[in-house]
């Protein structure tokens, strides 16, 4: 069972995501609450330190790519821009403002900072997958 596990792309995916997640979360949240930065550059600067980490862990250990460096880390990059664009700095405010009517404004941040990255996460599996690692048809 724990072979298969290992074998299995998506699993490797979330183990590095679970590292990737730590240090992302420990870097948006302290620069949010304990530096009183702007959510979107909090969680910015804390994408591009995971999305750095992400790449090499998930070009090695999870897709285990073969293809040329330069072009791979160009393809994850653009995929872990698009995502972070749509799900941070356009999707974040609209889910915090939505959720003030629930929570105060630093809960409904830090809510809908939670909610983005959830979903950038999935996103991210597949552009990884099908985009940045996709495996060639070379023999």
């Amino acid at each position: 069972m724990k072979d298969k596990l290992l074998h299995n792309s998506f699993f490797r995916f979330l183990l590095v995501g679970v590292g990737n997640t730590l240090l992302s979360a420990a870097i948006t949240f302290g620069l949010y609450n304990l530096a009183h930065w702007h959510p979107v550059l909090s969680s910015a600067i804390a994408y591009v330190a995971g999305a750095t980490m992400s790449f090499f862990l998930n070009r090695f250990f999870t897709f285990h790519s073969d293809e040329e460096l330069k072009k791979s880390a160009v393809k994850f990059a653009i995929n872990v821009a698009v995502l972070w664009v749509v799900t941070t700095p356009f999707l974040q405010p609209l889910l915090a403002k939505a959720l003030q009517s629930v929570f105060v404004e630093t809960w409904a941040n830090n809510v809908s900072l939670v909610i983005c990255m959830g979903l950038y996460t999935v996103l991210n599996y597949f552009g990884q997958k099908f985009f940045a690692f996709r495996k060639s048809n070379r023999a």
